[in-house]
């Protein structure tokens, strides 16, 4: 009998659906209605502001798709050799994982470079996402140091990502070009994965499994029966 594995398919699949949904709906709503200002500075300042909020929460979604599939990886490996149709699917998924994950990753860094040049220009203005972090302020008990914590985390990653960005040998102007091209290929990638993780479920059904497993022992059969008569 198998064993469950509920709680990897939950990281895999909360994970992918955050991924996915987040970068579309940052495509078709929160671009469209930074289009909306009708000045192409400002439109580049509100979308920068929020793929940045939204940055630390994709991440977080990412690393649950990432935990979660391998986990299940892991618990399937032998079914994918066993099965036939099955390993196909997953190298695929992999592949696309991969794709997706650098697309990502190149996304961020491609929209840090615009993020400093159109949000970072004023001094009260953090150097890691978009809030103004103010001066002198009362700390107030264990909240308040909480909170000027976390702040200063996010202030020494958006440093750290800026220093990155900085180093791509390519300007503003190109970078906010390829950022939008960038922001289509994402969704297009995760979505292309949330197929292929509904292939992969319809593969588990018993009659879909037995037949793998059929094809598979049939041809190891031939080939023996090959290897044999040459």
């Amino acid at each position: 009998m198998s064993t469950r594995n509920t709680v990897l398919h939950a990281m895999h699949d909360v994970g992918l659906a955050a991924w996915f949904g987040g970068s579309l709906f940052g495509l078709a709503g929160l671009n469209a209605a930074a289009e909306e200002s009708g000045d192409r500075r400002t439109a580049d300042r509100v979308s920068s502001i929020g793929w940045a909020k939204w940055s630390p929460v994709n991440a977080l979604a990412i690393g649950a798709h990432v935990i979660g599939g391998a986990g299940l990886l892991a618990a399937n490996r032998k079914r994918a050799v066993a099965q036939k149709g099955h390993a196909g699917t997953v190298n695929a998924k992999l592949a696309l994982t991969v794709a997706a994950l650098a697309a990502s990753g190149y996304t961020r860094l491609v929209g840090k470079k615009v993020e400093d040049a159109v949000v970072h220009q004023a001094n009260d203005v953090s150097s890691s996402t978009t809030s103004p972090v103010p001066s002198g302020t009362a700390k107030q008990g264990g909240a308040s140091d909480a909170t000027e914590a976390v702040r200063e985390a996010d202030k020494r990653i958006g440093q750290s990502v800026s220093a990155a960005a900085e180093s791509l040998p390519v300007d503003v102007a190109r970078a906010n070009r390829q950022l939008h091209a960038l922001q289509y290929a994402i969704p297009a990638l995760t979505g292309a994965i949330v197929v292929l993780s509904a292939q992969a479920s319809e593969q588990q059904r018993p009659g879909d499994q037995l037949r793998g497993i059929a094809r598979r022992a049939s041809e190891a059969v031939s080939g023996i029966g090959a290897a044999v008569a040459a």
